[in-house]
């Protein structure tokens, strides 16, 4: 590691605050915008989905640069590709030049979400890193809640008008690039810049790029642009297979230095929470990006409006993050935590196939807050879980691991949905008499409503809603599997700090599932 002694954990806590906040408030109103420069829907739907792809894809890259050319190197590079990214999308005059925009935005986001974990996995032993870690998602939950509010209130003003959703972040990002100069140490290597970056594990970062692409992109056109069973969908699945078996072929036996060390996954409980962190991703994104469907399409909600509807969400998440990453910080237990989350979902997504346009303003804002409580309680309980479950030697690659794993549900968790909605949609249509292309047609229609009113037919608004409730089922299947994974792992107590050394300097534990459990 090339982090050395940086001049107060307060202010090196508050650089990684502050970039967070950044990346949160800069995922705007896709539909609104869209809608501005006349999108098509598919290009409407990809301004979301490119920079999550963007994100997933460049997550591991970062981690691995950083490994081996040091944090604050790494972590300055992919800031700038953020502010590059901005001021593409703030200058562009069509929705193509907006995709390119967002995607080199989504690249540039990968590393600092990355990195800022990775920087507090160095910088403290394993229960305060619970703490802190619930500190850093109080960030993210301001620009989560920001973001909406400021980015209808500037797409509702002429005066305004949505390029500043990005100008905007400039002065902030600003101010990371200044604190991450000032704050991050640097300790210089010895070697050559072109030594180190022979020490990278370039053919893991191909596969790994080339096979996650292959996945998401098709999973994000089933049902919606291409059949199911069409080559469009199905030839990238079958090479996205094969590219995830090369890879990890490759990293166990041809890799001197992998990118993804086969270590991190001996155990199966940190794989069990592997797959929960990817499934708590895909709901979160499925419930922020299609409940804004509902509000938009079917509640004839503005984009502001639309945006204080998720504060009873995005309100909650945060305080139960820090009250939950406190806990655990204190007792060192967190398997508890894990159940009554996962039980939390499940409840929630099932009465949320209920919710209609009749449905209780009381009722909608107590559903929203159950969600937003335990994706709260979550967050911490599983990042722990998986720290606590690898060697400590290994900490930083599972770190790094569950960011890139959060990401790819996002991006599955609006792919899944989109797949879910267009496909019942399109059938709810033809049972109406309509024709095949009426699903795309109510699709525009809801982008349009934003200054349209919402849907106006009773039929049309009735199949919305219905669609819906599938997404929401699928949801709550999800969320039952996860609750059943969590049941299945092993939680280890975390040890107490006095007993730690730093993480640089720590060796190899005992296997995690000798040690005492929750």
């Amino acid at each position: 590691m090339h982090l050395c002694d940086p001049p107060g954990e307060l202010r090196s806590f508050a650089l990684i605050s502050s970039n967070h906040l950044s990346h949160a408030d800069a995922d705007p109103s896709s539909k609104t915008i869209a809608s501005e420069l006349d999108a098509t829907v598919a290009e409407s739907l990809s301004l979301g989905t490119t920079f999550l792809l963007a994100t997933t894809v460049t997550q591991p890259l970062c981690s691995e640069l950083s490994h081996v050319i040091g944090r604050k190197p790494a972590y300055l590079a992919a800031l700038a590709v953020f502010i590059g990214g901005t001021i593409v999308c703030g200058c562009a005059q069509s929705s193509t030049v907006l995709l390119i925009g967002r995607t080199i935005q989504g690249a540039g986001a990968g590393g600092p979400q990355a990195l800022s974990a990775l920087i507090l996995t160095d910088l403290f032993p394993l229960r305060q890193r619970a703490r802190w870690v619930s500190f850093l998602n109080i960030s993210w939950a301001i620009g989560t809640i920001a973001g909406p509010l400021i980015g209808g209130a500037f797409t509702e003003n002429e005066d305004i008008g949505w390029r500043w959703i990005f100008w905007i972040n400039l002065p902030v990002l600003g101010m990371s690039v200044i604190g991450a100069w000032l704050l991050l140490g640097y300790d210089k290597p010895t070697e050559s810049f072109w030594c180190l970056l022979a020490q990278v594990d370039w053919v893991g970062i191909v596969l790994f790029t080339a096979s996650a692409v292959s996945l998401l992109l098709p999973l994000s056109w089933g049902g919606s642009y291409f059949p199911w069973r069409s080559p469009e969908v199905i030839t990238p699945m079958v090479f996205s297979a094969l590219g995830f078996v090369m890879l990890g072929a490759f990293e166990r036996w041809g890799a001197k230095k992998p990118m993804f060390p086969p270590s991190v996954f001996r155990n199966y409980s940190t794989n069990f929470q592997f797959v929960n962190t990817m499934i708590h991703g895909a709901l979160m994104w499925m419930v922020l990006y299609y409940m804004s469907v509902f509000y938009l399409g079917v509640k004839s909600f503005t984009p502001v409006i639309t945006g204080v509807w998720a504060l009873p969400a995005t309100l909650t998440v945060a305080p139960m993050a820090t009250a939950v990453g406190i806990m655990v910080s204190r007792n060192g237990r967190y398997r508890c935590f894990l159940l009554v989350g996962w039980c939390l979902t499940i409840v929630a997504f099932g009465v949320m196939t209920l919710v209609d346009e009749s449905m209780s303003d009381g009722a909608l804002i107590s559903i929203t807050m159950i969600l937003g409580i335990a994706m709260g309680i979550l967050i911490p309980a599983m990042t722990m879980g998986v720290q606590a479950t690898v060697d400590k030697s290994d900490a930083g690659h599972a770190t790094a691991m569950v960011y890139v794993l959060r990401s790819a549900g996002q991006c599955l968790g609006i792919a899944i949905g989109l797949s879910i909605f267009s496909s019942r949609l399109e059938l709810e249509l033809e049972n109406l008499g309509q024709g095949k292309d009426a699903a795309q047609n109510t699709m525009k229609a809801i982008r349009h409503s934003l200054r349209a009113g919402g849907l106006e037919d009773i039929a049309m608004l009735d199949a919305v809603v219905t669609s819906l409730a599938s997404v929401w089922m699928i949801g709550c299947i999800m969320a039952g599997a996860a609750g059943i994974l969590a049941i299945c792992s092993r939680c280890p107590v975390l040890p107490q700090d006095e007993a730690e050394s730093p993480p640089e300097a720590q060796p190899t534990s005992a296997a995690p599932d000798e040690e005492k459990t929750a």
